[in-house]
């Protein structure tokens, strides 16, 4: 039964990155193509396409995120380890002007289901992505420590900050979306955001 799951899940990840994939990338193609077609000289049409663009790149990688975790049973603190890595330094390569700190210090897990794995990876994620779209940062540092049986997040930023009971639910929709999945992991979420001085985000799991 193992067997016929795992080959299961290895087709379906071959179908979605071999159409799916596939598919997505011809939208790019051709939106660059309308873009040099018809573009030139229209700002506005301009940067529709380029979000549109922007949009589909964004899709492809979570669907790249989403088949490396199809693919396991399980996810290891290493694979976690260095998905997260990866994705900071992609982001330090893309981004002039923000600084970025990764602490990763675990002592006794040394797996999760890949769920739970990719969940993790995704409360990251979005966490640093926020901080990139918001905060004007100069600085973003993140955290993930492991004490009395307990994961703490950590992600925080020396950026503009904001005052969390005041902003709108559009506005604050990437940290609902964090709040959500942590609540459905049974962990805790915090926001500790001082305006002029910064943002800390704290999950425990």
């Amino acid at each position: 039964t193992q067997n016929r799951l795992q080959e299961q899940r290895l087709q379906i990840s071959r179908d979605l990155h071999d159409n799916i994939g596939a598919q997505l990338t011809f939208i790019i193609s051709s939106v660059d193509s309308l873009k040099y077609a018809f573009a030139d000289g229209n700002p506005k049409l301009e940067d529709k396409l380029n979000n549109i663009s922007s949009f589909t790149k964004e899709t492809i990688y979570e669907l790249r995120d989403t088949i490396w975790a199809m693919n396991k049973e399980e996810i290891t603190i290493e694979d976690l380890k260095t998905r997260i890595s990866n994705f900071i330094d992609n982001a330090q390569l893309s981004l002039n002007g923000i600084r970025f700190n990764f602490n990763f210090d675990t002592k006794s897990f040394q797996s999760f289901t890949s769920r739970d794995g990719m969940n993790i990876y995704r409360l990251i994620q979005e966490a640093v992505n926020n901080a990139i779209k918001h905060a004007n940062a100069s600085q973003i540092d993140v955290s993930f420590i492991e004490s009395d049986n307990k994961i703490t997040i950590v992600v925080s930023d020396n950026g503009k900050g904001f005052d969390y009971k005041l902003i709108s639910k559009k506005d604050g929709i990437g940290l609902k979306s964090i709040e959500q999945t942590v609540e459905q992991m049974g962990g805790t979420f915090t926001v500790d955001s001082i305006v002029y001085k910064g943002t800390t985000i704290i999950i425990d799991l």
